[in-house]
Parts: structure tokens; C-alpha cells; sequence
């Protein structure tokens, strides 16, 4: 008998689905993993299909829904993907680079979407270029983030660290606590980049780790990836994100992920266990949508994880 929540073998209740509405995308980012999602992957769902696709997953308890690609807002159809998700989300997020945020932000308001994860890991042009292998100019980013803010879109910025930008952070963290805006610290992740790319431009977050423990008012753990977040004296947060090598993370990780030729993921780094729901969602199935979801669940099992002993090591169903 299905239950009406999802629980995996390890017992981590599953409340959050990542949709990865296209893998094309404007940019051509340095750090770039695609999702997880290797080689092509067509775009075969509407707008109608997604959201019979959150009805379905809301009914097992997934509240939390983020829109990713690629860049989702080179979709056409990208309000109406987010008009028809919203009435079965407690909240609704969208990833962006935000070249064209200034142009859509009123639609996506007007759509119902709640939060932007807007990238910014730069403020020098030539840094910006660098990373975002993109000549769109970074006050067009601004701009954009200022439009959705105008129109009541909470935005969170999205900073990815690595040797080359590292010390544009206290820029970017101007600008955030100058407009009241949150922000994730990432730390790059060897999936999906060039390994000369990665050995070249991975750096560790501790210098500025040691920053926010010295000038943070507060500190506490999100539930989702066991987060560290630091309350600046600004009022804004800093959350930071080491995914990569991180038991902890995988420990409290809550979420499955959707690729745009409709296939359940269990997991950002397994790429060969996954479900397949294209007949089901284009059938209206709700039963055969509630099994795989329910099938993708059990699949699920922490890619890193404390051995005995304390060492850190993958799980091996990785390559099954």
C-alpha cells in the first residue's frame, strides 16, 4: 500500500522537486554540471504536464518546488510552467542567470512565482566574462534583480567561489546587504567540469567561512543539506553550500529532481538511476506517476556518506 509521504531507506522524508525544465542556456559557465544530467536531454513536457506533475507530488507531501536548467527562462512558455505549478506549491522558486530578468519579471510575478535564485559570482567585467563565458554586462544583471524586487519577488543571489572570482564575494555581499538580498555561498563541485577547469579554480571556503564566523550576529542549520546560515549584522543571510565530499549534506537531503525528458533522479551525482514518468504524465496516470515516485524514493541512498572508522566515502550504488 502507498503511503501519502515519501520516505527513503533512510529514512529522510523527501518535501522538495527540482525541475530541470531545459538544459539550453544563454551562457556558457566555467563550473557548469548541467543538473547531473549528461549528453542531451529533449524537452518533452508543457506546462499542462508539470503541473499535473506538482498536483500529483503534492499529494506525497512535496511542497517546495524549484525551476532550473539550463537557463528556464529561455523558455517561451516558462509563465505558464509557473502559473500551473504555484497552486500546488508552498513556495516556488526559479535558478536564473538573470540576463533576461529585466524583460520577464513582471510575468513571472504576475505568474505566481514566490523566490529567484539569481547567479552572480562576479562585478568585474572581465571576471564576469571569464566565468560566465557570456559578454552580457553585469549591470543588466542588477537591473533585472532590481525589476523582480519592484514586482515582489524575494531574490536570492547565487555566488559560486572558486580561485578566480573569490574576492568579488565582499562586492557581491555589498550589493546583497545594500538591497536587502540573501546569499548562497557555493563551493565548486567536480561534476560536469573539465577536471584542468576544476584543479585550476577549486578553492575552499574557509577564508571566508572564518569571516562569517567572526562578523555573523547569529548562526544556525538549515534542515534542508544541514545548511550552516549566517546572520550578518545587516540582516541579510549567508548560506553556505559545500555539497561535494559532505556526508552531512547528504544526510538531511530532501529533495528529487525532474529532468526535461521526463525522468525521476534520486540524487544531483547518479545519472543511471532514474524513472521514467513521460507515459504516465502524457496519460494523466496518477497511480502509475504516484509508483514511480514512490519507486524513484527507494533508489535513494546518501552519495556520501561516514564510513566506519570516520572516513568519508560514495555509495556504491553509484555504479549499478
Amino acid at each position: 500500500m502507498l503511503t501519502t509521504t515519501l520516505e527513503d531507506p533512510y529514512g529522510r522524508v523527501i518535501d522538495s522537486l527540482r525541475i530541470l525544465v531545459t538544459l539550453k542556456c544563454n551562457y556558457k559557465c566555467i563550473f557548469c554540471h548541467s543538473e547531473g544530467v549528461l549528453g542531451h536531454a529533449e524537452e518533452v513536457l508543457n506546462a499542462e504536464d508539470y503541473g499535473f506533475i506538482a498536483e500529483v507530488a503534492s499529494s506525497v507531501g512535496i511542497k517546495f518546488y524549484k525551476i532550473s536548467g539550463g537557463e528556464p527562462l529561455l523558455r517561451d512558455d516558462i509563465a505558464d510552467i509557473v502559473r500551473s505549478i504555484k497552486p500546488h506549491a508552498r513556495e516556488l522558486s526559479l535558478v536564473t542567470n538573470g540576463s533576461l530578468l529585466l524583460e520577464k519579471a513582471k510575468l513571472l510575478a504576475d505568474s505566481g512565482l514566490d523566490r529567484l535564485n539569481v547567479s552572480l559570482h562576479a562585478f568585474s567585467k572581465a571576471l564576469y566574462e571569464y566565468v560566465t563565458g557570456s559578454y552580457v554586462p553585469v549591470s543588466r544583471i542588477v537591473e533585472g534583480v532590481k525589476e523582480a524586487l519592484k514586482y515582489g519577488i524575494k531574490v536570492k543571489i547565487n555566488f559560486l567561489a572558486m580561485k578566480s572570482n573569490l574576492g568579488e564575494f565582499f562586492k557581491v555581499l555589498e550589493f546583497a546587504e545594500e538591497n536587502g538580498l540573501d546569499v548562497n555561498l557555493i563551493e565548486l563541485i567536480p561534476l560536469g567540469v573539465p577536471l584542468d577547469t576544476y584543479r585550476r579554480e577549486h578553492v575552499f571556503l574557509g577564508s571566508i567561512v572564518d569571516f562569517l564566523e567572526r562578523n555573523s550576529a547569529a548562526k544556525y542549520y538549515r534542515e534542508l543539506h544541514n545548511r550552516p546560515v549566517y546572520v550578518l549584522a545587516s540582516g541579510i543571510k549567508v548560506e553556505v553550500v559545500i555539497g561535494y565530499g559532505n556526508y552531512l549534506f547528504c544526510s538531511r537531503c530532501s529533495r528529487l529532481r525532474l529532468t526535461p525528458d521526463g525522468y525521476l533522479k534520486p540524487c544531483l551525482y547518479v545519472e543511471d538511476l532514474k524513472v521514467c514518468v513521460l507515459k504516465s504524465v502524457k496519460a494523466r496516470d496518477r497511480e502509475g506517476l504516484m509508483n514511480a515516485l514512490h519507486e524513484v524514493v527507494k533508489l535513494r541512498m546518501p552519495y556520501f556518506k561516514l564510513e566506519v572508522g570516520g572516513g568519508v566515502g560514495q555509495d556504491d550504488r553509484r555504479n549499478q
